[in-house]
């Protein structure tokens, strides 16, 4: 739990900085090599350099993915508000991320999200790592909370597990 808090005051003195940065970012955007369709794919499309790698998506160009693809057009207000959606993204991804491979402990049903209407509570553990997940509906509102605390453990094929601190009233779908 230290770890992650200390973690998360890092990610709020670093989201800080890209809330100024980021519309000066896409400036700095260079043709290469990369992942796209959320790494899926392989494609040269516009993407940070290296030295800024925190600010990027590791799994998509700044071009977006193929959801955010289909409503924006790619131009330079578009990559500021794709950065803007996933803020900090290299840094969750990075540094603070967990490194997966260890035995997982789940409490709960993984299957929760706002996507299905499935709600409930998950609870994981692997090693010193752990996340919290919570999805509640609102009445009959059409909206729940979905908390999302800890490391991202519920998806076991990735190498490393994203940095989570995503607190949010949601739609339902």
């Amino acid at each position: 739990m230290i770890r992650w808090l200390i973690y998360l005051v890092a990610l709020f003195v670093m989201s800080l900085l890209a809330l100024v940065l980021t519309p000066v970012l896409p400036a700095f955007a260079r043709s290469r090599m990369g992942p796209v369709d959320n790494g899926n794919g392989q494609a040269k499309e516009p993407r940070l350099p290296v030295w800024l790698a925190w600010f990027d998506t590791p799994d998509n160009s700044l071009l977006g993915d193929p959801g955010w693809r289909a409503t924006h057009n790619g131009g330079y207000w578009s990559r500021v508000a794709w950065l803007y959606r996933n803020s900090l993204y290299g840094f969750k991804w990075g540094p603070i991320a967990a490194p997966m491979g260890g035995e997982r402990h789940i409490h709960g049903d993984p299957s929760i999200n706002r996507n299905n209407g499935h709600y409930g509570v998950l609870r994981i553990a692997m090693g010193p790592y752990w996340q919290w997940k919570c999805v509640k509906p609102i009445g009959r509102s059409g909206y729940c909370w979905m908390i999302n605390l800890g490391w991202m453990l519920d998806d076991a094929g990735q190498q490393r597990a994203l940095f989570m601190f995503s607190p949010r009233l949601v739609r339902l779908r």
